[in-house]
């Protein structure tokens, strides 16, 4: 989860906001009620995070890392087992433990998913519904879900995550795509190939459509790719969902190439062209190869460390471009609109943790 966590609360929304439009509208072009918003917010989440932590949680919203939780586990066992007393029974003082020193069971599970996988993976699916913050890790996935992509393969895990890819977990082309994302960033695309290939020989029609949007959230795409332009009509929706699996890959492959080609350009005007071209291309999977091309070009000049700089300076330029670029994914499965009340279609509330 990194040394440094950052953590955001935006405002919450006045009561008035779903039952007058005009007022919402008003708002939205208030700039400066809405810094003022924000900063209440962010003073608010202070004053309780410090009063948590005055009142004896010295853990709340702390980062851990888990080598450090691995030498309490491996010196100190009888510490982890208090830790966990009440897990299984999902009792309220265990409950409280939790929502207390998140970032540490947190770490706790991964380290047990590492070294004793089953009882790593029995603490998961505690934790999952229980924690009240979201950890966003790297590429924007939760940490919660990057860690099974982190640790050893082992039965266990591998049965976690085939869990993982039921209707009752998975029923948004939103959680599909992290879940592939989870898998490519972390080294595991093996798993999303086996995943995709599986669902491909399946007798199940909604499980090879899962296949072809899954095989659109691939990384490591290159062009050309001709199934996004076909030459013939489009007339079933299986077919309309091929293409918009195959464009998804061609857009991925397009950030790749002007992300290389910004790397590569000769003179600042070039650089920039690339720069704008990568910007309206890239989405959350850039971040599974963007650092890797940067370690791997040959150039070693001072115009190639400006263009790192631009690259670092704009960070949350480009976060913001690849959160519109993924707008309305969990409005939708597998090219049919999520509707509230069927299950398990059933939109889940937006604050909630999938």
């Amino acid at each position: 989860m990194g040394p440094f966590p950052s953590y955001s609360r935006p405002p919450r929304r006045k009561v008035h906001d779903s039952d007058n439009p005009l007022a919402s509208f008003q708002e939205a072009f208030n700039a400066e009620a809405r810094t003022q918003a924000y900063r209440r917010a962010a003073e608010t989440a202070i004053e309780r995070i410090d009063a948590a932590r005055k009142a004896g949680a010295s853990l709340y919203l702390t980062a851990i890392a888990v080598a450090d939780v691995e030498l309490v586990l491996q010196h100190a066992p009888e510490i982890v087992t208090r830790w966990l007393d009440g897990s299984q029974a999902r009792t309220a003082a265990f409950m409280r433990r939790v929502r207390l020193a998140e970032g540490l069971f947190l770490a706790l599970c991964e380290a047990l998913l590492k070294h004793a996988p089953a009882q790593g993976v029995e603490l998961w699916r505690v934790l999952r519904p229980a924690l009240a913050t979201r950890y966003v890790g790297a590429a924007g996935v939760e940490e919660i879900l990057h860690m099974l992509f982190r640790v050893p393969s082992s039965p266990p895990v591998e049965t976690l995550k085939e869990e993982l890819l039921t209707l009752a977990l998975c029923h948004s082309d939103e959680v599909l795509y992290h879940l592939a994302l989870a898998a490519c960033y972390n080294g595991d695309a093996t798993w999303l190939t086996a995943v995709i290939d599986k669902d491909r020989g399946s007798p199940l029609v909604w499980r090879r459509k899962r296949a072809v949007v899954l095989s659109g959230f691939t990384c490591d795409n290159a062009l050309p790719i001709p199934e996004a332009w076909p030459d013939r009509e489009v007339k079933t929706t299986h077919e309309q969902l091929t293409v918009i699996a195959a464009r998804r890959r061609y857009v991925e492959a397009c950030a790749r190439h002007w992300w290389r080609a910004y790397l590569a350009a000769p003179d600042p005007e070039t650089a920039f062209a690339s720069w704008v071209l990568f910007m309206r291309s890239a989405d959350h999977r850039a971040w599974v190869w963007m650092r890797d091309d940067v370690q791997s070009h040959s150039e070693k000049s001072q115009f190639f460390d400006t263009k790192c700089a631009h690259a670092q300076l704009n960070r949350m330029k480009l976060q913001d471009a690849m959160k519109k670029r993924l707008q309305k994914l969990d409005e939708g499965f597998l090219g049919e609109e999520i509707v509230d009340g069927m299950g398990p279609w059933a939109r889940l509330d937006k604050g909630s943790v999938r």
